[in-house]
């Protein structure tokens, strides 16, 4: 059975520190990680994006975590994801979390980190949390997710020099 990776990011900047203060969690950002090696994510400034491996930031921690899907769910995973591609950050979701705005609905054609992440699980009919939407979803809360299995001590992919 394949597995999807969600890298879970705590990350040294603040805005990074806002979202994790603000969420109460250790993690500021999410990408998935897939069975390739191929990372996609949602990054302040640049939108939704794939890279051939990942690419942290000067002082990023990152625990990974492990999906197992379907042949057919990790096809639709990686469908919706390409279809992501290019489209904008959403910087007024991520706003939400910071002020404690409630907000009923997502912003059409643009992406935060986890929202993507949980977007993505969703379309394939993996259900990562019950009765949550993508756009409710913060890292921190990804983590809470009983279908994501800690690996500790395995790197889905070649190390960065």
């Amino acid at each position: 059975m394949p597995r999807v990776t969600v890298a879970l990011f705590q990350g040294p900047g603040l805005v990074s520190r806002l979202i994790r203060w603000q969420t109460r969690s250790a993690y500021s950002h999410a990408a998935i990680v897939l069975p390739s090696g191929a990372v996609i994510e949602s990054r302040e400034g640049i939108g939704v994006r794939q890279l051939p491996h990942l690419e942290p930031k000067n002082g990023e921690q990152i625990d990974f975590f492990a999906v197992e899907v379907t042949e057919e769910q990790l096809a639709k995973i990686t469908a919706f994801l390409h279809r992501q591609l290019n489209k904008g950050y959403d910087w007024t979701m991520v706003a939400r979390f910071i002020t404690r705005r409630q907000e009923s609905r997502a912003s059409r054609g643009r992406w935060f980190c986890s929202e993507l992440v949980f977007a993505a699980f969703l379309h394939a009919g993996v259900i990562l949390l019950r009765g949550t939407e993508p756009w409710e979803v913060s890292p921190g809360l990804l983590a809470r997710s009983p279908l994501l299995i800690a690996e500790a001590d395995v790197i889905p992919f070649p190390a960065i020099a």
